[in-house]
Protein backbone atom coordinates (compact mmCIF):
# COMPACT_ATOMS: atom_id res chain seq x y z
CA UNK A 1 0.00 0.00 0.00
CA UNK A 2 0.88 4.12 -0.39
CA UNK A 3 3.03 5.22 2.22
CA UNK A 4 4.47 1.77 3.51
CA UNK A 5 8.26 2.62 2.39
CA UNK A 6 7.75 5.80 4.25
CA UNK A 7 6.13 4.65 7.14
CA UNK A 8 8.98 2.02 7.43
CA UNK A 9 12.21 4.57 8.10
CA UNK A 10 10.51 5.84 11.14
CA UNK A 11 9.95 3.10 12.63
CA UNK A 12 11.86 0.46 14.64
CA UNK A 13 13.40 -2.80 13.54
CA UNK A 14 10.20 -4.69 14.80
CA UNK A 15 7.50 -2.26 13.47
CA UNK A 16 9.03 -2.38 10.31
CA UNK A 17 9.45 -5.64 9.69
CA UNK A 18 5.48 -5.40 10.29
CA UNK A 19 5.00 -2.29 8.07
CA UNK A 20 6.48 -4.77 5.74
CA UNK A 21 3.64 -7.21 5.64
CA UNK A 22 1.92 -7.83 2.62
CA UNK A 23 -1.40 -8.38 3.50
CA UNK A 24 -3.54 -10.57 0.65
CA UNK A 25 -6.91 -8.65 -0.14
CA UNK A 26 -9.78 -10.68 0.75
CA UNK A 27 -12.35 -12.25 -1.63
CA UNK A 28 -15.39 -10.12 -2.58
CA UNK A 29 -12.80 -6.87 -2.10
CA UNK A 30 -13.02 -5.80 -5.97
CA UNK A 31 -16.73 -6.58 -5.53
CA UNK A 32 -17.07 -4.53 -2.71
CA UNK A 33 -15.30 -1.57 -3.92
CA UNK A 34 -17.28 -1.35 -7.27
CA UNK A 35 -20.84 -1.72 -4.59
CA UNK A 36 -19.17 1.77 -3.39
CA UNK A 37 -18.76 3.39 -6.31
CA UNK A 38 -21.89 2.70 -7.92
CA UNK A 39 -23.49 4.56 -4.56
CA UNK A 40 -21.02 7.15 -5.12
CA UNK A 41 -21.75 8.82 -2.03
CA UNK A 42 -20.83 8.38 1.81
CA UNK A 43 -22.18 10.75 4.52
CA UNK A 44 -19.84 11.22 7.74
CA UNK A 45 -20.36 12.58 10.79
CA UNK A 46 -16.92 13.92 12.23
CA UNK A 47 -15.60 15.86 14.32
CA UNK A 48 -15.10 19.66 13.87
CA UNK A 49 -11.52 21.02 12.42
CA UNK A 50 -9.74 21.14 9.47
CA UNK A 51 -6.99 18.64 10.47
CA UNK A 52 -9.83 16.08 10.52
CA UNK A 53 -11.61 17.02 7.57
CA UNK A 54 -8.05 16.34 5.36
CA UNK A 55 -7.82 13.14 7.49
CA UNK A 56 -10.91 11.47 7.47
CA UNK A 57 -12.30 12.85 3.82
CA UNK A 58 -9.58 14.54 1.30
CA UNK A 59 -7.09 12.22 1.88
CA UNK A 60 -10.80 9.09 1.14
CA UNK A 61 -11.08 10.94 -1.86
CA UNK A 62 -8.06 10.95 -3.26
CA UNK A 63 -7.76 7.08 -3.24
CA UNK A 64 -11.54 6.78 -4.29
CA UNK A 65 -12.90 10.00 -5.97
CA UNK A 66 -15.93 8.58 -7.42
CA UNK A 67 -17.05 8.19 -3.78
CA UNK A 68 -18.32 11.85 -2.79
CA UNK A 69 -18.18 11.90 0.92
CA UNK A 70 -20.75 14.47 1.91
CA UNK A 71 -20.28 15.33 6.17
CA UNK A 72 -22.09 16.78 8.98
CA UNK A 73 -19.46 17.59 11.47
CA UNK A 74 -19.50 18.84 15.22
CA UNK A 75 -18.49 18.26 19.07
CA UNK A 76 -19.71 14.56 20.12
CA UNK A 77 -22.51 15.46 22.45
CA UNK A 78 -23.79 18.20 19.74
CA UNK A 79 -23.42 16.39 17.27
CA UNK A 80 -25.31 13.25 18.00
CA UNK A 81 -28.23 15.55 18.96
CA UNK A 82 -28.72 16.36 15.94
CA UNK A 83 -28.28 12.80 14.23
CA UNK A 84 -31.05 11.42 17.12
CA UNK A 85 -33.02 14.62 15.51
CA UNK A 86 -32.73 13.70 12.12
CA UNK A 87 -33.70 10.16 13.01
CA UNK A 88 -36.54 10.97 15.50
CA UNK A 89 -38.08 12.53 12.43
CA UNK A 90 -37.60 9.44 10.09
CA UNK A 91 -34.20 11.11 8.30
CA UNK A 92 -31.66 8.37 8.48
CA UNK A 93 -28.45 10.47 6.88
CA UNK A 94 -25.71 8.73 8.62
CA UNK A 95 -23.50 6.14 7.45
CA UNK A 96 -20.29 6.35 9.40
CA UNK A 97 -19.72 7.70 12.62
CA UNK A 98 -15.87 9.00 13.52
CA UNK A 99 -15.57 11.20 16.87
CA UNK A 100 -15.97 10.09 20.39
CA UNK A 101 -17.26 6.74 22.09
CA UNK A 102 -19.00 7.22 25.07
CA UNK A 103 -21.92 9.49 23.86
CA UNK A 104 -22.65 7.21 20.81
CA UNK A 105 -22.63 4.17 23.12
CA UNK A 106 -24.55 5.47 25.57
CA UNK A 107 -27.04 7.40 23.34
CA UNK A 108 -27.08 5.64 20.50
CA UNK A 109 -26.25 1.60 20.68
CA UNK A 110 -29.48 1.35 23.22
CA UNK A 111 -32.16 2.37 20.65
CA UNK A 112 -30.49 -0.08 17.83
CA UNK A 113 -29.01 2.67 15.92
CA UNK A 114 -25.20 1.15 15.12
CA UNK A 115 -24.71 -2.02 13.30
CA UNK A 116 -22.17 -4.80 14.92
CA UNK A 117 -19.46 -3.76 13.74
CA UNK A 118 -16.75 -6.83 13.23
CA UNK A 119 -18.84 -8.42 10.35
CA UNK A 120 -17.93 -5.20 8.05
CA UNK A 121 -14.13 -5.42 8.79
CA UNK A 122 -12.74 -7.57 6.14
CA UNK A 123 -9.19 -6.34 5.36
CA UNK A 124 -6.72 -9.05 6.97
CA UNK A 125 -4.28 -6.50 7.80
CA UNK A 126 -7.11 -5.18 10.06
CA UNK A 127 -8.53 -8.42 11.60
CA UNK A 128 -4.69 -9.02 12.55
CA UNK A 129 -4.77 -8.41 16.10
CA UNK A 130 -0.81 -8.13 16.10
CA UNK A 131 -0.77 -4.79 14.11
CA UNK A 132 -2.57 -3.00 17.25
CA UNK A 133 -1.24 -1.71 20.13
CA UNK A 134 -0.86 -4.44 22.74
CA UNK A 135 -2.10 -7.54 20.39
CA UNK A 136 -5.94 -6.54 20.21
CA UNK A 137 -8.72 -4.31 18.27
CA UNK A 138 -9.69 -1.55 20.97
CA UNK A 139 -13.41 -2.36 21.00
CA UNK A 140 -15.32 0.39 23.30
CA UNK A 141 -18.52 -1.67 24.01
CA UNK A 142 -19.24 -2.69 27.68
CA UNK A 143 -20.92 -5.96 26.02
CA UNK A 144 -21.02 -7.61 22.75
CA UNK A 145 -22.37 -6.95 19.93
CA UNK A 146 -19.41 -4.94 19.04
CA UNK A 147 -20.10 -1.67 17.03
CA UNK A 148 -18.15 1.36 18.26
CA UNK A 149 -13.74 0.84 17.86
CA UNK A 150 -10.76 3.06 18.77
CA UNK A 151 -8.24 3.52 16.04
CA UNK A 152 -6.66 6.78 18.10
CA UNK A 153 -4.12 6.21 20.85
CA UNK A 154 -4.18 10.02 22.91
CA UNK A 155 -2.56 9.44 26.04
CA UNK A 156 -4.13 12.29 28.12
CA UNK A 157 -2.02 13.67 31.14
CA UNK A 158 -4.07 13.68 33.95
CA UNK A 159 -2.63 17.30 34.80
CA UNK A 160 -0.31 20.37 33.88
CA UNK A 161 1.84 22.33 35.63
CA UNK A 162 2.82 25.93 35.76
CA UNK A 163 6.70 25.30 35.58
CA UNK A 164 7.80 28.30 37.35
CA UNK A 165 5.82 26.70 40.25
CA UNK A 166 6.16 23.20 39.98
CA UNK A 167 8.10 20.72 39.00
CA UNK A 168 6.83 17.82 36.84
CA UNK A 169 8.88 15.82 38.08
CA UNK A 170 7.50 15.87 41.72
CA UNK A 171 4.73 14.02 40.75
CA UNK A 172 5.34 10.18 40.81
CA UNK A 173 1.50 9.50 41.95
CA UNK A 174 -1.72 10.47 41.67
CA UNK A 175 -1.34 11.28 45.40
CA UNK A 176 0.93 13.60 45.41
CA UNK A 177 -1.92 16.23 42.79
CA UNK A 178 -3.95 15.67 46.02
CA UNK A 179 -1.45 16.57 48.39
CA UNK A 180 -2.30 19.41 50.96
CA UNK A 181 0.59 21.53 49.76
CA UNK A 182 -1.26 22.79 46.89
CA UNK A 183 -4.48 23.48 49.13
CA UNK A 184 -5.66 26.72 46.89
CA UNK A 185 -3.43 26.78 44.01
CA UNK A 186 -4.85 24.05 41.77
CA UNK A 187 -7.71 24.80 38.90
CA UNK A 188 -9.71 22.58 37.19
CA UNK A 189 -11.96 21.12 33.97
CA UNK A 190 -15.52 20.44 35.54
CA UNK A 191 -15.65 16.98 35.25
CA UNK A 192 -19.24 16.45 35.78
CA UNK A 193 -19.78 17.20 32.50
CA UNK A 194 -19.07 14.65 29.87
CA UNK A 195 -15.76 16.47 28.05
CA UNK A 196 -12.06 16.72 28.81
CA UNK A 197 -10.59 14.97 31.62
CA UNK A 198 -13.18 12.12 31.31
CA UNK A 199 -10.54 9.43 30.64
CA UNK A 200 -8.32 10.11 33.53
CA UNK A 201 -11.49 10.81 35.83
CA UNK A 202 -12.90 7.89 35.22
CA UNK A 203 -9.44 5.94 35.26
CA UNK A 204 -8.98 7.21 38.60
CA UNK A 205 -12.48 6.93 39.91
CA UNK A 206 -12.44 2.99 39.17
CA UNK A 207 -8.79 2.06 40.54
CA UNK A 208 -8.64 0.56 43.64
CA UNK A 209 -5.75 2.02 45.23
CA UNK A 210 -7.53 5.32 43.94
CA UNK A 211 -10.55 5.90 44.12
CA UNK A 212 -13.63 8.26 45.98
CA UNK A 213 -10.81 8.60 48.52
CA UNK A 214 -8.77 10.16 46.03
CA UNK A 215 -11.73 12.63 44.76
CA UNK A 216 -12.49 13.25 48.17
CA UNK A 217 -8.80 14.53 48.84
CA UNK A 218 -8.77 16.70 45.70
CA UNK A 219 -12.22 18.11 45.61
CA UNK A 220 -12.89 18.34 49.27
CA UNK A 221 -9.58 19.51 50.19
CA UNK A 222 -7.72 21.69 47.84
CA UNK A 223 -10.36 23.96 46.91
CA UNK A 224 -9.43 23.97 43.28
CA UNK A 225 -10.99 26.35 40.65
CA UNK A 226 -13.48 24.95 38.81
CA UNK A 227 -14.36 26.08 35.45
CA UNK A 228 -15.30 24.93 31.65
CA UNK A 229 -13.67 27.55 29.41
CA UNK A 230 -10.59 25.41 28.58
CA UNK A 231 -8.51 28.60 27.26
CA UNK A 232 -9.72 30.58 30.63
CA UNK A 233 -8.16 27.68 32.75
CA UNK A 234 -5.08 27.40 30.61
CA UNK A 235 -4.56 30.75 30.95
CA UNK A 236 -5.16 30.51 34.94
CA UNK A 237 -2.15 27.93 34.79
CA UNK A 238 0.05 29.84 32.43
CA UNK A 239 -0.25 33.00 33.90
CA UNK A 240 0.70 31.79 37.38
CA UNK A 241 -2.96 31.59 38.90
CA UNK A 242 -2.72 28.53 39.81
CA UNK A 243 0.29 26.11 40.10
CA UNK A 244 -1.47 22.81 38.70
CA UNK A 245 -4.44 22.25 36.09
CA UNK A 246 -6.37 19.14 36.28
CA UNK A 247 -8.07 17.43 34.06
CA UNK A 248 -8.02 20.17 31.01
CA UNK A 249 -8.47 19.93 27.66
CA UNK A 250 -4.73 18.53 26.40
CA UNK A 251 -5.14 20.04 22.77
CA UNK A 252 -5.81 23.75 24.35
CA UNK A 253 -2.51 23.00 26.69
CA UNK A 254 -0.82 21.90 23.47
CA UNK A 255 -1.58 24.96 22.08
CA UNK A 256 -0.14 27.16 24.97
CA UNK A 257 2.88 24.80 25.11
CA UNK A 258 3.62 25.55 21.45
CA UNK A 259 3.43 28.89 22.28
CA UNK A 260 6.15 29.04 24.62
CA UNK A 261 3.83 29.35 27.68
CA UNK A 262 5.37 27.69 30.66
CA UNK A 263 3.13 25.41 30.99
CA UNK A 264 4.06 21.16 31.31
CA UNK A 265 2.16 17.71 31.23
CA UNK A 266 2.55 15.34 33.90
CA UNK A 267 2.33 12.34 31.96
CA UNK A 268 0.32 9.20 33.06
CA UNK A 269 3.51 7.18 32.06
CA UNK A 270 5.63 8.88 35.04
CA UNK A 271 3.18 7.76 37.41
CA UNK A 272 2.86 4.70 39.69
CA UNK A 273 -0.70 4.17 39.34
CA UNK A 274 -0.51 3.81 35.45
CA UNK A 275 -2.94 5.45 33.20
CA UNK A 276 -5.41 4.94 30.42
CA UNK A 277 -5.35 6.10 26.58
CA UNK A 278 -8.43 7.66 25.25
CA UNK A 279 -9.72 7.91 21.52
CA UNK A 280 -10.33 11.29 21.49
CA UNK A 281 -12.35 11.90 18.72
CA UNK A 282 -11.03 8.73 16.72
CA UNK A 283 -13.41 5.86 17.10
CA UNK A 284 -15.71 4.79 14.45
CA UNK A 285 -18.94 3.18 14.33
CA UNK A 286 -21.44 2.17 11.39
CA UNK A 287 -25.21 3.51 11.70
CA UNK A 288 -28.16 1.70 11.61
CA UNK A 289 -29.92 1.90 8.26
CA UNK A 290 -27.50 3.27 6.22
CA UNK A 291 -28.43 4.69 3.26
CA UNK A 292 -25.08 3.40 1.71
CA UNK A 293 -24.17 0.68 3.06
CA UNK A 294 -21.19 -0.30 0.90
CA UNK A 295 -19.43 2.65 0.67
CA UNK A 296 -19.62 2.48 4.64
CA UNK A 297 -17.97 -0.79 4.69
CA UNK A 298 -15.40 0.41 2.13
CA UNK A 299 -14.76 3.58 4.14
CA UNK A 300 -14.42 2.08 7.68
CA UNK A 301 -11.55 -0.49 6.03
CA UNK A 302 -10.10 1.95 4.67
CA UNK A 303 -9.83 4.03 7.78
CA UNK A 304 -8.22 1.32 9.74
CA UNK A 305 -5.67 0.29 6.70
CA UNK A 306 -2.22 1.38 7.14
CA UNK A 307 -2.84 3.70 4.85
CA UNK A 308 -5.53 5.31 6.18
CA UNK A 309 -3.93 5.29 9.71
CA UNK A 310 -1.01 7.17 7.90
CA UNK A 311 -3.23 9.69 6.72
CA UNK A 312 -4.45 10.05 10.42
CA UNK A 313 -1.19 10.61 11.64
CA UNK A 314 -0.27 12.47 8.89
CA UNK A 315 -3.12 15.62 9.26
CA UNK A 316 -3.94 15.04 13.12
CA UNK A 317 -0.51 14.08 14.31
CA UNK A 318 -2.44 11.92 17.17
CA UNK A 319 -1.15 8.71 17.53
CA UNK A 320 -2.74 5.65 15.72
CA UNK A 321 -3.50 2.58 17.79
CA UNK A 322 -1.86 0.39 15.01
CA UNK A 323 1.78 -0.41 15.24
CA UNK A 324 3.07 -0.65 11.99
CA UNK A 325 2.93 3.07 10.80
CA UNK A 326 4.95 5.65 11.94
CA UNK A 327 5.15 7.92 15.74
CA UNK A 328 7.26 10.50 15.86
CA UNK A 329 6.44 14.37 15.97
CA UNK A 330 2.95 13.23 17.27
CA UNK A 331 1.01 14.47 20.07
CA UNK A 332 0.11 12.81 23.67
CA UNK A 333 1.70 9.08 22.26
CA UNK A 334 2.11 6.09 24.56
CA UNK A 335 5.31 4.48 25.35
CA UNK A 336 6.30 1.62 23.53
CA UNK A 337 6.58 -1.63 25.96
CA UNK A 338 3.97 0.36 28.65
CA UNK A 339 0.31 -1.40 29.30
CA UNK A 340 -2.44 0.84 29.23
CA UNK A 341 -6.10 0.61 29.76
CA UNK A 342 -8.78 1.34 27.04
CA UNK A 343 -10.69 4.62 28.68
CA UNK A 344 -12.60 4.76 25.43
CA UNK A 345 -14.52 1.88 26.74
CA UNK A 346 -18.05 1.91 28.10
CA UNK A 347 -16.94 0.22 31.20
CA UNK A 348 -14.99 3.27 32.02
CA UNK A 349 -17.36 5.43 30.28
CA UNK A 350 -20.52 4.39 32.63
CA UNK A 351 -18.89 5.59 35.45
CA UNK A 352 -19.05 9.39 34.12
CA UNK A 353 -23.00 10.13 35.78
CA UNK A 354 -21.76 8.72 39.44
CA UNK A 355 -18.52 10.44 39.45
CA UNK A 356 -20.15 13.84 38.23
CA UNK A 357 -22.62 13.23 41.38
CA UNK A 358 -19.61 11.98 43.99
CA UNK A 359 -18.28 15.40 42.80
CA UNK A 360 -21.39 17.33 43.06
CA UNK A 361 -21.95 15.50 46.80
CA UNK A 362 -17.92 16.37 47.91
CA UNK A 363 -18.27 19.93 47.15
CA UNK A 364 -21.12 20.80 48.76
CA UNK A 365 -20.08 19.03 51.67
CA UNK A 366 -16.89 21.00 51.48
CA UNK A 367 -19.00 24.48 51.49
CA UNK A 368 -18.93 24.88 47.87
Amino acid sequence: MAGTAAAAATLGAGEAARAAIDYAKPAGWDKLVQAAKQEGALTLYYPTGDTFYAALITRFQKVYPEIKVDSTFGVGAALLTRLQAERNAGRYLADVWVNGSTVVLRGLKPQGGLVPLEPLLVLPEILDPHAWLQNMLWWNDGQKPNTNLSFAAILYPVAYVNTTLAKTSEFRSYWDLADLKWKGKVCCNDIRIIGAGGVPASYIYKDAALGPAWFQRFFGELDPVMGRDQRQLVDWLSQGRSAIAGFISAEEAAVAIGQGLPIAPINNDQLKEGGAIGPGAGAVSVVDRAPHPNAAKLYVNWLLSRDGQIAWQEETKYASLRVDVPKTGLILAPQPGRAYANGGNEVYGSVLAGLGSMVTDILAKSGH
